[in-house]
């Protein structure tokens, strides 16, 4: 039996969908592991992917070094949640809490336009819903600047970013650094391969994860190094395999946001590395299933069958563009807190827990400068004549719904 759902109390957040768009959940208990993928969107517990985890009991892990608490994590970045789901689906208990991120590095080039920067070779690419921690925005970065980006890999392998951290203003041995990416260019008497911009040269590199087995073009590694590039070539210490396909159990309950890389079939397609297959059941939210591109940000649910695959039960946009996309900024005029809505410049905008609000008061500015990460905030603490920035997107029966909100509006805009 299917439960339909309008509006459900999740602690003191409302999980909130419209009637054209409107989700579905399995009734009763989820078999197997829960595991969702995303970026986190709010924290008391941890909020990624619209589920609620309570983390009193989990461990903590930040490449690959166990960390004492959420603190170590920042809005935005994007980490893998092991545990249980409840029978609800948007509530659940982590066991493992773990990120890892995709480049860490110095800024090597800043783009004129404020919209990329390079580091490690890596193109980085901001978008409106990329958080900046420690920093208002591309321009106050300087080269050399030690960053730390999350997020997820493009078609053309540049780095879609979901949060950018500044964590020095130049780079020291000990704080270490770490690529991942796909290997290309292989060369095995040099001892060397491609991570798009970046020559790895793997001689001294320990090699974890392997097994025996060959290294490959195309396989995804995780490449950590102590000291800078030299000549555009660095010095790997550490050579992991990241295996993506095959990597959950079967049967596992999987939340899984990402990047659409490859689309193989009418009903098969490829994100954040994994396999997703789709059938004539599967919900489509936010778009339909013609409307699937490479590129798109998703968010998909479903279980993992014994193939490794995922079959794909929902199917939801989470990617904000010129066509389906836009940013208000104003004054809230209204709010309701059963439908859990806001009114902004002349549209009623829906929120639900997958919505991301974060503070940036100049109190709140002032605390992000000191702890290097940016405040979170929550649906009830929104009053109307509060100034926000809102990006939204638009779903297919009208409604818009908000992917972000910036309370007191983002650092570059806020009123003088």
């Amino acid at each position: 039996m299917k439960i339909k759902l309008t509006a459900l109390l999740v602690g003191s957040a409302l999980f909130l969908v419209s009637c054209g768009d409107s989700l579905t959940l399995a009734e009763g208990g989820m078999s197997g592991t829960g595991i969702t993928t995303g970026r986190i969107t709010g924290f008391g517990s941890i909020y990624v992917n619209g589920i609620h985890y309570d983390v009193d009991n989990a461990l903590f892990y930040r490449n690959g070094a166990p960390v004492t608490d959420q603190t170590s994590f920042a809005a935005g970045e994007f980490i893998t949640v092991t545990g249980s789901l409840n029978s609800d689906g948007i509530s659940g208990i982590a066991s493992q809490v773990k990120f890892d991120g995709l480049v860490k590095a110095t800024v090597e080039a800043i783009a004129a336009d404020g919209k990329s920067i390079k580091v490690l070779g890596q193109t980085v690419q901001i978008d409106l819903l990329t958080v900046l921690h420690g920093f208002d925005q591309i321009s106050d970065l300087q080269l050399g600047n030690l960053v730390e980006v999350s997020g997820d890999r493009l078609p053309n392998a540049a780095i879609k970013a979901t949060s950018i951290s500044l964590i020095a203003g130049s780079y020291q041995t000990t704080d270490g650094l770490q690529v991942v990416g796909a290997i290309s260019a292989l060369n095995p008497p040099q001892k060397t391969f491609q991570l798009n911009g970046l020559t790895v040269n793997y001689g001294a590199a320990n090699l974890v994860g392997w097994n025996d087995k060959p290294l490959a073009n195309g396989q995804i590694v995780q490449v950590k190094a102590s000291a800078l590039p030299v000549s555009n070539v660095l010095a790997a210490k550490q050579l992991s395999l990241q295996t993506t396909q095959g990597q959950y159990p079967d049967k596992s309950r999987l939340e899984l946001e990402g990047i659409v890389s490859a689309i193989t079939a009418a009903t098969q397609f490829t994100l954040a590395g994994q396999t997703v297959i789709t059938t004539a059941s599967t919900q489509f939210i936010g778009l339909s299933a013609s409307n699937l591109a490479l590129g798109l940000t998703l968010e998909v649910e479903g279980n993992v069958d014994s193939s490794g695959n995922l079959q794909a039960e929902r199917v939801i946009l989470r990617d904000v563009s010129s066509s389906n996309g836009k940013e208000l900024a104003g004054q809230i005029t209204a709010i309701d807190k059963t439908l859990n809505t806001i009114s902004l410049a002349g549209y009623i905008l829906y929120l639900d827990n997958g919505s991301m609000l974060l503070k940036n008061s100049q109190t709140a500015k002032r605390l992000a400068q000191r702890s290097g990460h940016h405040e979170v905030t929550k649906f009830e603490d929104l009053v109307v004549g509060d100034y926000i920035e809102a990006t939204v997107i638009q779903f297919a029966d009208g409604t818009w719904h908000v992917l972000r909100l910036d309370r007191g509006g983002r650092p570059d805009q806020l009123p003088q």
